[in-house]
This record gives C-alpha cells, structure tokens and sequence, in this order.
C-alpha cells in the first residue's frame, strides 16, 4: 500500500507485536507518511486505567482528536500541520506523559544478568538482577505441576489486562524471581525486551513465561512487560522476546525476572510433548523439572532497551 497509515496501539494490546511490525515494514518500503501512537492501554478502551494502575490525565486517548486532524489533512486538505509532528509518539509509563522519537527507539541493549544462591524459587533475596556478570555458577529449579499452574494476571495476553501488583504469584515456589538492588538514578526503558537463559528438562516439551515487573520500595511488583515461548527439544541459550515497552522506573524502586512455566489461561498447559492439547488425555499430562542455570559459563540476561541521557528529552503534548 502506497497510502499514508496512522498507526494505534497499546503497551498492553495483544496486538501491539503486528502493529510495531506494520509500521516498521510500511516505514521501510512506502514514501508516504506513517506515524504510529502507542498508549498504556489495553486493547480496548484506550482509558488511563490499565489493570490497576492509574496512567493519570495524560493516558486519556487522543485518537479521535488525531484522526480527525490526520484526515481533515489528508481527505479535505486542510493544512493542520500534522505532517510536521514527530512521527513516533509513545506513553512513557511512570513519568506519565507522552514521548517523541523520530524513529522507533532501538538503542544498545543493556544486560543484567541473573544469578542466584539456588532458592529463587524459595527466598526472595536468592535471585538477583546485576549489571555485571557474575563469575560464579549458579542453578534454580522450577518444578511446573499441570494440576495447579501459575495463573495469569494482567499482561497483554490475559482479561483483565494490564499492570497488577504479581506479589502473590512471586511468592509461589513454582515461580523463579530475580531482583535488582534499589536503582540510583531514573532507568528509562523504550524498545524491544528480550530474556537469555540456559535452561533444561525433563521432558521434551516445556513452556517459559518471562515477566518485567517495576518493584515498589514498599515490595509491590507491578508487572510492564511479558513474553512466553513453547520449546521443543530445546537449543541453548533460550530467547524469550517480550512486549516492547516505554517506562522509566524511579530511583528506589527494583526490576524484576519472573520466570514460570506455565502462564495459564492465557496460554494452555504444556503436556510434555510435541502433540497438541486435544491429541493426549490431559490426565496423563506429567510434573515437568526445569532447571535454569547462570553465571560465567551460562551468561543468563535480561536484554534491555534503555535510554541513553540524550534520549532524555520528552515532551508532553500530543502530535
């Protein structure tokens, strides 16, 4: 298509991953004018609200006030100028205001690594986020019961979607957490999210749900990001692509990995094996032993998309 494409979504849109994918190929091949708005919203509505966190006055949807400016220019040529606005306008969730970019961001990931003392499943200080790679081996084991699996809460791929405090979840023994110390300065997150780990089983089949959650410095965790991925005879190290993002978590507060192997029912139980869910009797699905190994000789990472000082310059207005 050669036509000009205003395109929509939301951080937490279970669509957002084709909408991100539309522009950027529309970006790269037609000459005509693309821009794209991502809010902090859920599919629908496009509100402030997105699970239980308020995004504030500015989360408001400014769609139908663009459209009509996007095709009052371009069905009525009446010159609203929108085709001198940023072409990129993204809602940075914790500063609560609006961003412009004259691309998609794509800065230089920044790792943090996981390592462990082997009770991530158990102890919440086991776990750790660290900017620098430890030199000791480490290993966590996560055990996946069919019979009770980590539900889903919040995200883009569950109703309700949206950020919710996961604490309860955290603290299952079937959920491996990793979590930063408190961070010095503001840590400004725009882009694509992936997790890296070295991880084994035993069984043929299994699922990982990797979840970004902002740590409060009262010990909430506020999920912002996810991603979920089923392996078969599985290739270290796993990738896990998650959700893009764009947050700037506060001096004070926590990143956090979650990691699980089911994430249900936003995604159906792992059986084990190759054959899909209506081709086995469920009962027989089996207990499934992961192990999640980091350290110097398994380099297991967060890949994050943060903003260098330069990037730091948002502005608050809309188109």
């Amino acid at each position: 298509s050669k036509k000009p494409q205003l395109h929509i979504g939301g951080w937490f849109d279970p669509y957002l991953r084709g909408t991100l994918r539309l522009y950027r190929e529309m970006q790269a091949k037609a000459k005509t004018l693309q821009h794209l708005l991502v809010g902090p919203w859920v599919h629908i509505p496009w509100g402030r609200k997105a699970g239980s966190v308020n995004y504030g006055q500015a989360a408001i949807s400014p769609v139908d006030s663009l459209q009509l400016r996007w095709f009052d220019y371009f069905l009525k040529e009446i010159n609203t100028e929108i085709q001198h606005t940023s072409p990129i306008c993204l809602f940075e969730m914790g500063t609560n205001q609006w961003r412009h970019f004259p691309q998609f961001p794509t800065p230089s990931p920044t790792a943090y690594y996981l390592t462990t003392t082997g009770l991530a499943s158990v102890r919440e200080d086991a776990g750790q986020l660290t900017p620098t790679l430890p030199p000791s081996r480490g290993q966590d084991t996560l055990v996946h019961d069919p019979w009770r699996p980590v539900p889903a809460l919040g995200g883009h791929a569950s109703y309700p979607a949206g950020s919710f405090d996961r604490t309860h979840l955290d603290c299952r023994n079937d959920v491996l957490t990793y979590t930063s110390d408190p961070l010095t300065e503001d840590f400004a997150l725009a882009g694509e999210v992936q997790v890296e780990v070295d991880c084994y089983a035993d069984h043929p089949s299994f699922d990982l749900c990797a979840i970004l959650s902002q740590v409060t410095p009262d010990g909430k965790a506020y999920n912002f990001t996810q991603g979920y991925i089923r392996l078969y005879d599985a290739t270290n190290p796993v990738k896990i692509p998650l959700q893009a993002t764009c947050i700037c978590l506060p001096a004070g507060y926590r990143l956090r990995l979650s990691l699980s192997a089911a994430c249900y029912p936003a995604y159906p139980v792992n059986v084990g094996t190759d054959k899909v869910a209506n081709e086995v009797n469920f009962i027989d699905a089996p207990i499934i032993t992961l192990r999640v190994r980091c350290g110097s000789e398994f380099p297991a990472q967060v890949l994050l998309p943060k903003l260098s000082s330069g990037d730091q310059n948002a502005e608050t207005k809309t188109g």
